[in-house]
Order: C-alpha cells, then structure tokens, then sequence
C-alpha cells in the first residue's frame, strides 16, 4: 500500500496534499480489483468513491459513442462528487482493473479543505494549462550542486603587469571589452574593478596615483579553478564581490567568472549564451556558444517556460549565430550585396528544437560572386557542426533554387502566381515567413513588399493558396479518438502536419489577404482579431491551442533528445495522462474548427 501511495501523490491532484491528507487517504482508501466487462458506474448514477486506476483500461461512453478512455494513473468520478449529481455517461472495464477506490465523504472533506485538490476536478481546460505545466516542473539543483566550471563560464581575464601605468590599463580594458584587470606582482595577484577605478578618478591628484598597484585590491580573493561552481557562488557571495579570479593546479591564474555568469548559468544559461556569441570572434567560439542552446531550451521547459517565450528567446539567439557565421564565412564583398534570410518556421520564430533548417540568400542585381557554391558549403558545414539537420527538402543556400539574384526571386514569384501548383505555392508561402538575419536586409524587404502585392486583391490565387490547409487530416477521429495512421509510429500522431501545418498555414494565408507582414503565429493571430477577422475569444482560443500544441511537441523532443533518438514532429497519445489528453483533445479541436473557418472563408468546396 505505501508503494502504492508513493505513486498516487506523485500526480496531480495528489500531489498538492500535505503528508497528514494522504495518511488519511491511505488508511481509508481501498485497492479494488474488477475483471472486464464491469459496469463500475452507470449514466444517471451517483458515484460512491473516487477512482483512480492503478492498472487496467476504463472506457466512458453514452449510449453506443465513445467519449474517452482512462489509463494508468487517470481518476474520475470528482466532478460528479463535488457538484453532487449523477453521471453522464457508463464507465465500463475493458482490460482488467486494479484501481484505488477514495470514499466520497473522504474526498469531499479534502476538496472542502485544500482549493488547488477541488480546482483541479473544476477547472476549464485553458485553465488546467497551468496545472499540466507545475506537473512537468522539475528541479535542476542537483546537477547544479556537482557541475564545475567549464571553459563556456570561464572569462579570460586579462593580466597586466604592476607596474603599467593607469591611463594604459583603461585603454587595455576598452580594447579587451573587459570589467577587470588582473594585477601580477612578485607574490600573487590583484585585481582592478570599476570600484577601483572611481577611487582613482576622484583621488589620483591628491593620491599621486599613476600605476595599476597603486589602485589594486591586493591581496585578492581566489578560488581553484577544479572548484564547484556552487561553492564558487556562495564564496562570491559570501565577500560581496563581482569577479573571482581562479586559479590552476599551479598556481597560475586561470581566468576569471563574473557574477552575472554564474547566476545566469543558474537559471537558464540565456544570457551566458548571448553574451558569448556577441563576442564570439571566431568559428570556434560560435560553435561552442551554439551547442548551449539545447541546454537552455531543456532547463526553460522544465522551469514552466511557455514554449512561445522560448521559441522567441531561441531565435534571437540563432539570428546571432547566423549574422556571426555570414559574417566569418562569406568574403567581405558579400555583406553589402547579399541578404541572408531564415525561411519556414525559423523565420516565424517557431522553432526551438534543431529539426531542419531553412536558409536562402538574395543577391543584388549584377552581383554573381564565383565563388557561391564553396562560400555557402562551408556555410552549411558551420551547421552541420552545431547540429542542425539539412532540410530533406534542399531548402539551404548550398541549392541554387535558394540562392540567387533579387530579379530571379520576383520572376519565381511571377510565375508561380501566373501557373500555381502546390509546390510553387508552398514556396512562397515560406518565402512570405522569412526573415533577413544578415547583410543588406532592404534586398528581403524588396522580395516580400513584392510578393505581398502579387498576392493583394488576387481572390483566385488566395483561394488556391489557402486550399493546401486541406492537405493533412486531423488526427482526431470520430468519437474524439486519437487517429495514428502510420505503421513506423504507431500509437503516435505528427502533431505538425496533422494540427500545426493547418493552423500556421490558416493564419499565413490570412494575413496575405489583410496585408500582414508579420510573420509569427501568435502575432498573425493578433493582427487578424484587430482586422476583425475574428473576434477575441477566437483569437484567444487559437493561441491557447497553439501554445498547447507546441509545449507538447517540445516535450516529446526533448524526451528524445535525451535519448539519443531523432527529434522529430510526433508525440506518443498513448503515455499522455487524462489530463493532457484532454489538454491535447482541446487543442485539435480548436484548430478543426479554425480549418472550417477557412475553408468557409475561401469557399475552398468548390477549388479543383
């Protein structure tokens, strides 16, 4: 029974009782075992208890339709109980169950008494959101209490001799970007910090202070560089100081780790990470920064993080890393005549897991560089690098479909509006999502000014863009079931092409049609209720859904990140709980009735 317990508080509603609560719950609960075939309740019945399946399968259903299905660790019967009516629908054992059966008037007793156990069983779904995102919380102090530092934490420092004059040190230290001079002297070392650097300013006349060891803070505080960075934290603490100079097994100093570092790799490692890539100087440098990022993503999501603030993080991020490798990699002549520009899902600021990458280059007229097939080759092995996956579709600068002139941009455009098909279609539709990220920005300004225009006023055209909404059927079947058709993942959906693929797509065609240039989602979504396109509820509804499908595509990445597996676009329906399936459930439904929405709009029944 007390392994049992140990289970049943590790899930939401349980997990918000305090010890006392589930000693109760324990010692009048009871383990109920009841073979297939059971009727445990029936519609127009009231409920005893409330159940909550250990092992075994439950299906809810009115008459012959089948509403919903309840696995391990899924419980039912609390609304009813709280709200003292009968049930709506026949709860029937269809694989054997052992579940824990909780008296009503236990139960009562505790939703009376503990407001986060009662809202659980009342909350809507929107506001379960919250509920689903405290479930997946987890801490990482115990991989903080055992990391050390590393090279990524590590500041270089910046070591000058004693005796160097001050007004030499303060050019140094504008040179090197640096917040502190390392003094080396006979015996140790010192340290020169802004404080420093305000007692020389308001003293140095009457003071005749002219060298750097007139000014340093000697002796100074050190710390092994082999030292934990916990115990790094706590002696920066401790002494109220900024900068902690490390020291080698030697003895010789090793760098320096700022404050502002060490708390931000405590938290979420995002601005360690900006930082590093401003200042990254070298191919190297950017790589190192880069590979970070899945780190941060990891420790952001287990945080609570909503997945639209982390994909906007995760961009801002990547349009640094792209500036700095166009800038490392392409010759200087590039910078002032070619655009570098980020398509599809990075260029809505979508993506957060590395699975593709979608990259173009526009040319100024009469600039055709020579040397573009090896320049954009090494652009994509800088990435191949970092870790992210080639498009399977060519969609990188290495195709020469995606790297050309400005003319040859517009004349693409020209002719997929004049002969449209699918494909040339979906062409623009990510050439409409780009953003620029590097070198001369007015090129894409150009490009999409251009095809915005092309697509103004043109119902025709609109009408056959917006029909590809109709490509991928939703993987919510009749009966609200969850439908996997593909054998090579069964028991999981693409939630991409079987739910997001619709709504980005709804919402791209949308904003061609009322002039939109934004090209996120969650803002396209925005503009379209401010149009009045649609009204707030709406709008809020799609976010909601858009948010919820993303969170949960995340966190299926994740998990298969840390396995090794491919990151890919699928989720597995079968180990979601009750409540994020219903959570899931919510989402695909919202996104079916924005398709109708669409389709009604287009009168896209009557496109060939």
């Amino acid at each position: 029974m007390i392994e049992l317990l140990e289970n049943l508080k590790s899930h939401p509603p349980f997990k918000y009782l305090d010890e006392t609560t589930l000693h109760v719950i324990e010692k009048s609960a009871q383990v109920a075992y009841y073979p297939e075939g059971t009727i445990l309740l029936s519609a127009s019945q009231t409920p005893d208890v409330l159940y909550f399946i250990i092992k075994g399968r439950v299906e809810a259903a009115s008459e012959d339709e089948l509403i919903d299905i309840y696995h391990s660790n899924d419980d039912f019967g609390g609304i009813e109980l709280i709200e003292k009516r009968a049930s709506e629908y026949n709860y029937k054992v269809t694989e054997e169950l052992i579940c824990y059966e909780i008296p009503k008037k236990i139960f009562l007793e505790i939703a009376q008494s503990n407001e986060a156990f009662k809202n659980y069983f009342v909350y809507s779904i929107a506001e379960r959101i919250d509920l689903l995102r405290e479930k997946k919380e987890f801490t990482l102090m115990s991989d903080i209490m055992i990391s050390r530092v590393d090279e990524h934490i590590l500041r270089k420092g910046t070591l000058v001799p004693s005796q160097m004059l001050i007004t030499e040190a303060l050019h140094l230290m504008e040179e090197e970007k640096t917040s502190c001079l390392i003094v080396e002297n006979r015996e140790g070392y010192g340290i020169i910090t802004d404080a420093d650097l305000r007692h020389y300013i308001l003293h140095r006349e009457k003071e005749g202070l002219e060298q750097v060891r007139d000014i340093q803070s000697y002796p100074i505080i050190t710390a092994r560089k082999s030292e934990l960075l916990f115990n790094i934290l706590l002696k920066m603490t401790e002494h109220s100081i900024k900068h902690l100079p490390l020291i080698d097994e030697k003895g010789l100093f090793a760098g320096v780790v700022e404050l502002i570092d060490l708390l931000s790799y405590f938290s979420n490692q995002s601005y360690l990470i900006s930082v590093q890539m401003d200042k990254a100087r070298d191919l190297q440098s950017v790589v190192a920064s880069a590979r970070r990022v899945p780190v941060m993503i990891e420790a952001l999501h287990t945080k609570g993080v909503k997945s639209r603030y982390i994909a906007k993080l995760v961009s801002e991020i990547n349009k640094k890393m792209y500036q700095k490798i166009f800038e490392l990699v392409t010759p200087e002549s590039w910078h002032a005549r070619a655009a570098l520009i980020l398509l599809g899902s990075e260029g809505r600021s979508e993506q957060i897991m590395r699975t593709d990458q979608d990259n173009a280059l526009i040319f100024e007229e009469g600039f055709e560089p020579a040397d573009a097939k090896e320049v954009t080759e090494r652009f994509i092995e800088v990435l191949d690098e970092i870790g992210f996956p080639r498009c399977s579709g060519g969609i990188m600068v290495i195709n020469e479909k995606w790297r050309k002139s400005l003319s040859a941009y517009k004349s693409e455009i020209d002719s997929a509006i004049e002969h449209p098909d699918y494909e040339r279609l979906m062409d623009l539709a990510i050439l409409f999502d780009a953003v620029a990220v590097a070198g001369k920005s007015a090129l894409h300004d150009e490009i999409k000014t251009y095809l915005m225009k092309q697509f103004a006023n043109n119902r025709p055209i609109l009408t056959y863009f917006a029909k590809a909404i109709e490509t991928f059927e939703s993987p919510l079947g009749l009966f609200s079931r969850f439908v996997s058709k593909d054998r090579e993942h069964k028991g999981e959906i693409d939630i991409k092409k079987g739910a997001l693929f619709a709504l980005v797509h709804g919402c791209r065609a949308l904003a061609l049609e009322y002039g939109i240039s934004a090209t996120n989602t969650s803002l396209r979504i925005k503009e379209l209720n401010n149009a009045g396109f649609m009204d707030k509820e709406t709008a809020t509804e799609l976010m909601e859904a858009l948010e919820v499908l993303h969170t949960f595509r995340l966190h299926a990445q994740i998990e298969k990140s840390r396995k090794g597996s491919k990151i890919d676009n699928y989720i597995s329906v079968e180990d979601l709980s009750k409540l994020e399936r219903d959570l899931l459930k919510d989402a695909l439904k919202s996104v079916d009735q924005f398709r109708k929405l669409v389709a009604h709009h287009f009168h896209l029944s009557i496109v060939g």
